[in-house]
């Protein structure tokens, strides 16, 4: 009996022996094949590009939001291009023909997407002049809207009517660009007309007079009110008052309604056009009689 249960232990520990064995065996086996170095590329990858994340999270604070989104971008396509390109070889993919077959392609592809080349170098001089940058409204080739995002191949702008719209880059440096919040000062330009009856001097001091009391519009640089020329039915007058750009909308309906209630409590009057109409049955009688 002692005999069999020296055996049967030895037999099991024989077994667990040689199951240790081949496990090592396959352990290495694996360790030391591509497939192993190409998934630990892969999870290099996802924690690299992890940590690129949280390093390049404060980078909106000290350059352009556009700018910063482009490198976080970049140190992502460079993680993963090196970790595939590890991880291929180690498989045993032939990375040179693969190349070569790629510059082949690639010359074929550049001759048919010219304008998507024109396009993404078009977005690269856009994000280094940094003249358009995200949240500003800018408009151009016949539309208008803000800034949502800047990319190598389009800028996409959000209407007022909540659209989207999407613009090539190359048609963006091939036509002017007018950038309305590009400054922290805007002009807010109002052309008016009185009556011939106004006297030009009191109408200026006027205007001046409610453009230093509205605290929303700047003395400096100075309020302009210009003459612009003899109307149909009115003395034509130019307005320029600066203000904040965020406050451009409201300071200029604010400013409007302020205009019309001093103007009819100094008795200026904002003309409507008239017309002298002669009749000829009644310039016929005038003759006879």
């Amino acid at each position: 009996m002692t005999l069999n249960l020296v055996s049967l232990f030895s037999g099991t520990a024989d077994a667990v022996e040689i199951a240790t064995s081949d496990a090592e065996t396959a352990l290495r086996a694996f360790l030391s094949s591509g497939w192993f170095h190409l998934s630990l590329s892969i999870v290099i990858a996802c924690i690299l590009t992890y940590i690129i994340s949280k390093l390049t999270r404060h980078l909106p604070e000290r350059l352009p939001l556009q700018l910063s989104a482009f490198i976080r971008k970049g140190l992502y396509a460079l993680v993963w291009a090196f970790a595939l390109v590890q991880g291929l070889r180690a498989v045993g993919v032939d990375l040179i023909s693969i190349l070569g077959a790629a510059g082949v392609a690639g010359v074929a592809i550049g001759f048919a997407a010219q304008t998507t080349l024109s396009n993404i170098i078009s977005g690269l001089f856009i994000m280094g002049e940094r003249s358009i940058r995200l949240g500003d409204y800018i408009r151009t080739v016949g539309v208008e809207g803000t800034v949502e995002a800047v990319n190598l191949l389009s800028i996409s702008l959000r209407q007022g009517d909540n659209s989207l719209v999407r613009i090539p880059c190359e048609s963006i440096i091939k036509n002017p660009v007018v950038n309305v919040t590009g400054d922290e000062l805007r002009r807010c330009d109002f052309d008016l007309g009185v009556d011939y009856d106004s006297n030009l001097e009191q109408v200026r001091d006027v205007i001046l007079k409610l453009v230093e009391a509205e605290p929303l519009l700047a003395t400096s640089p100075a309020p302009v009110v210009l003459f612009t020329g003899f109307g149909e039915s009115s003395l034509d007058l130019h307005i320029g008052a600066w203000c904040k750009t965020g406050d451009y909308h409201s300071v200029r309906f604010k400013f409007a309604n302020n205009l019309l209630n001093e103007f009819r409590k100094q008795n200026i009057n904002i003309p409507f056009p008239t017309r002298t109409v002669f009749s000829c049955q009644q310039t016929e009688k005038i003759s006879q009689n």
